[in-house]
Parts: C-alpha cells; sequence; structure tokens
C-alpha cells in the first residue's frame, strides 16, 4: 500500500485511502469464507483497519471473516502464507 500524500503528514500517521479498501471489499464479495492475513498491530495494522471498514460498510462481508492471522509477512513464503488460511477453512 503507497500512500500518495505522504509529505502533507510530517510526523503524523497518513489516513488510509478508503478507495483501497473498497476494492478488497469488491474483491472478497465472492468468497464464502475470508482469513484476514497481516502484520503489524493497532494503528499500523493494515489487516485491523480493513476488518474495522467492512464491520462497518459491508456487515455482511464481514461476518463471512472466520479468522485472521497477524504475522511477519516478510519472512513468509507465498504457500506458508497459503498454508495459515488453509488451517482455519472448513
Amino acid at each position: 500500500m503507497i500512500h500518495r500524500k505522504e509529505t502533507h503528514y510530517q510526523g503524523q500517521r497518513v489516513p488510509e485511502e478508503p478507495s483501497f479498501y473498497e476494492e478488497l471489499a469488491k474483491d472478497l464479495l465472492p468468497s464464502q469464507e475470508i482469513v484476514l492475513v497481516g502484520h503489524g498491530t493497532g494503528k499500523s495494522s493494515a489487516l485491523e483497519f480493513l476488518a474495522e471498514y467492512l464491520k462497518k460498510h459491508h456487515p455482511t462481508l464481514y461476518q463471512r471473516v472466520i479468522a485472521t492471522e497477524i504475522v511477519d509477512l516478510s519472512a513468509l513464503t507465498e504457500p506458508e502464507i497459503e498454508a495459515i488460511v488453509k488451517k482455519h477453512m472448513s
């Protein structure tokens, strides 16, 4: 995720770009079960922001979130991430 207006927020956290999360929500619509995987905690976590965004703006979609996993994405391969997701799927 790239923030386009970072220079205007020196010393402050750049606000999230809602259009990015709206696109993610649209991509998730066909999913029956959703596992959110991300890194960071608190205000630095895009995963937590996405979960809250879905809860507020797409509550029906949010109900399909069956798990969230906070991991170090930089240390994982794509197959390892897929394995994390598969352990939660029915």
